[in-house]
């Protein structure tokens, strides 16, 4: 059997690129957009991607429970009838955005959004519509195929969105390209996955069936949704009550850094497939084991990345994104204050052991006080407001999960942090930065600079951390193969 650090790298190769490319997109779209067009590109991304998050109600993570668990007859009609379920609600998601969207463009006090919407709404139909395609693919234990796709997939779409800009189409150019790209993905993700299914095996219009995965899959979702609410209700506040140039300001701060996400997605996608299998024997002790070291080697790129990052955030700020978004840093410095989170990987645990509605639960109450605590700093703190709730409350929200954990697993607090590991490599972090700004500061230019501090700082604590053996022998042995399966995409380019 392969190891969780094996799995996770090969999900981290596909994840790299997608999630990378999704950080640089932005950096090149505000050299090719106003601030105006650009802002508005996000808006219609938000309401898009909220759109996607209800709308799928937890059906592709559904699959990761219900493929291990079917008989092989039934896998077939797993697979059909969550391509039928994702099908309909992306024609539902798609007809709504419609529909909606001169209240939507009267909301955000731009017109623009109605003009629009049309085309963005086929691109969140056909992205429903496919959303389940990884889910199956990791379940089936085909990693490499997972990979080739969502590779293969990132580099057409960048080309596709990029060309229209490229030859002056503008920003309708640029939704006109999102929408074929949506529509392509759809057509060859059906394709691939409908060839390795008998559409007469077992019975996929079973209402008895399809109620087992809803009953499952609802909750899920239903914390999936709520979970969606409380990650974007800051900048749905602020889309709502600014321009579209003070949302583009906004949303240029209030990024994700990909790297970290990448680790902790790959990782929790791996577990999801692992955790139900070893509650089902009773193995609580691996359930920790499993979680202390996933927390212990995130920690490694996560702690280092937050430490960096908003030691330079003014100087990122104007090297990605220009002088024109300076007004962005505090925005930044607040959100940044999500990274370490990046650590922790609580919610499949309950999910594991089937306990999904009480994920729900705990995400509602968090993003209800998310609600009226963001409105409340929002008058008195104004613009920033909305990101310092924003982050208060996923902080709470990880106590609170992290105490479930302990509950359901029976596993005390060192049992589940490496707290030792982690003040090494916060401290070791600590250091680094310094030594970076002694020598970052004898450069004048902000590439240089930032050249600079980032060799040093990365000289200094990967050197601290090998001689402190916070990293161990296994940790660099690990990092290498990693970097290893991501160097040779080329393989997988035809998948």
């Amino acid at each position: 059997m392969k190891s969780l650090s094996d799995r996770a790298g090969l999900l981290i190769v596909a994840n790299f690129v997608k999630y990378a490319v999704g950080f640089c997109m932005p950096m090149v779209l505000v050299r090719l957009l106003s601030q105006h067009d650009f802002g508005t590109y996000q808006q219609l991304a938000l309401l898009g991607n909220a759109t996607i998050g209800i709308l799928t109600i937890g059906l592709p993570t559904s699959v990761f429970y219900f493929y291990a668990h079917a008989r092989r007859d039934r896998r077939s009609a797993l697979i059909m009838q969550t391509l039928l379920m994702l099908a309909v609600l992306g024609v539902v998601a798609g007809l709504g955005l419609w529909l909606a969207a001169p209240l939507a463009a009267q909301r955000m006090h731009n017109q623009a959004i109605s003009s629009l919407m049309p085309l963005y709404a086929l691109y969140v139909c056909c992205v429903i519509a496919s959303e389940h395609f990884v889910s199956f693919m990791v379940s089936q234990d085909r990693y490499r195929v997972a990979v080739g796709f969502e590779t293969t997939e990132t580099v057409v779409r960048v080309l596709i969105l990029l060309a229209p800009l490229w030859w002056g189409f503008g920003l309708e150019g640029l939704v006109v390209g999102t929408a074929i790209y949506a529509a392509l993905r759809l057509v060859v993700r059906s394709i691939w996955l409908l060839r390795g299914a008998d559409p007469v095996a077992g019975d996929w219009r079973s209402h008895t069936f399809m109620r087992e995965q809803l009953a499952y899959a609802i909750p899920v979702g239903l914390t999936s949704v709520v979970g969606l609410v409380a990650g974007i209700l800051d900048r749905a506040i602020v889309a709502t009550f600014f321009t579209p140039v003070h949302y583009a300001i906004y949303s240029v701060g209030a990024i994700e850094i990909p790297l970290d996400v990448i680790f902790q997605a790959s990782v929790a996608n791996v577990l999801r497939t692992w955790l139900p299998g070893l509650v089902r024997d009773g193995n609580m002790d691996e359930i920790a084991r499993l979680m202390r070291e996933a927390v212990r080697k995130l920690s490694l790129i996560v702690l280092p990345s937050f430490v960096f990052l908003y030691g330079y955030a003014d100087d990122l700020i104007t090297l990605l994104f220009t002088k024109n978004y300076a007004e962005s840093v505090v925005v930044l410095r607040i959100y940044l204050f999500l990274v370490p989170l990046h650590m922790f990987i609580l919610s499949p645990i309950p999910q594991a052991f089937g306990k999904t509605r009480l994920n729900f639960y705990i995400v509602l109450g968090i993003t209800t006080v998310n609600v009226t605590l963001s409105f409340s700093l929002l008058k008195l703190v104004g613009f920033y407001g909305p990101a310092i709730s924003t982050v208060t409350c996923q902080y709470a929200q990880a106590v609170v999960f992290f105490i479930v954990a302990m509950r359901l697993t029976g596993a005390r607090v060192s049992q589940l942090l490496p707290l030792a590991s982690l003040l090494r490599v916060a401290l070791t972090a600590a250091v680094a930065l310094g030594a970076s700004w002694a020598l970052s500061g004898l450069s004048t230019s902000v590439f240089l600079k930032l050249l600079v501090a980032g060799s040093t700082y990365s000289v200094v604590f990967l050197g601290l951390a090998a001689l402190t053996n916070t990293l161990t022998a296994d940790d660099r042995r690990l990092i290498l193969k990693w970097v290893g399966k991501v160097v040779p995409l080329g393989r997988w380019g035809g998948v």
